[in-house]
């Protein structure tokens, strides 16, 4: 390793290490084929370095975008993780609803609950399974089957509701089907 030492634009000196075969010294020893083949390897050595450069920056470029995307994920993953532990809360204030004799009390067990439904429908989830729906095992999970022709296909009872966020599924509905 050598150092090179210089001058900077505004007068203060300096010095650099500098890799011994980086440097291309002027020698005017050398004939001009001599010379004209120094300056031919500095052209290839400047080319390799350039290429490498371009890699190295294609390579960040890539590394940027994983992580980003990756950062992406995990936080909606996150989120999601949340709005399936605040599901079965939904479902205790429902059943606080219906337990409910005092009008005045039910009515404020519904003030909450309406609470947390906009929490989570303000984070794109949505309510799955409604009575008279079609039966679909990719939404809704049958826990019991009913004789029913007139409804055959279709659910009948919501044991309990499903919840999905754009294209992702919650948690299944649980319901009664028709056969």
């Amino acid at each position: 390793m050598k150092f090179k030492k210089g001058q900077s634009e505004n007068g203060e000196e300096f010095s650099e290490a500098v890799n011994e075969e980086e440097v291309l010294e002027f020698n005017p020893n050398l004939s001009p084929e001599e010379q004209q083949e120094q300056v031919s390897s500095g052209d290839a050595r400047y080319d390799e370095l350039f290429a490498q450069y371009v890699r190295l920056q294609a390579d960040f470029d890539n590394f940027r975008k994983r992580n980003s995307s990756t950062a992406s994920v995990m936080y909606a993953s996150g989120i999601n993780d949340m709005l399936v532990e605040v599901l079965p809360v939904i479902d205790y204030l429902d059943m606080a609803i219906e337990a409910q004799k005092d009008e005045e009390q039910r009515k404020g067990i519904e003030l909450v609950k309406n609470a947390f439904m906009d929490v989570i429908t303000k984070r794109g989830v949505k309510e799955m399974g409604a009575v008279g729906e079609v039966f679909d095992p990719n939404m809704h999970e049958a826990v019991f089957k009913v004789q029913d022709e007139q409804n055959a296909g279709k659910i009948v009872d919501i044991v309990k509701k499903g919840y999905a966020k754009e294209d992702k599924i919650l948690r299944h509905a649980m319901v009664v089907v028709a056969e």
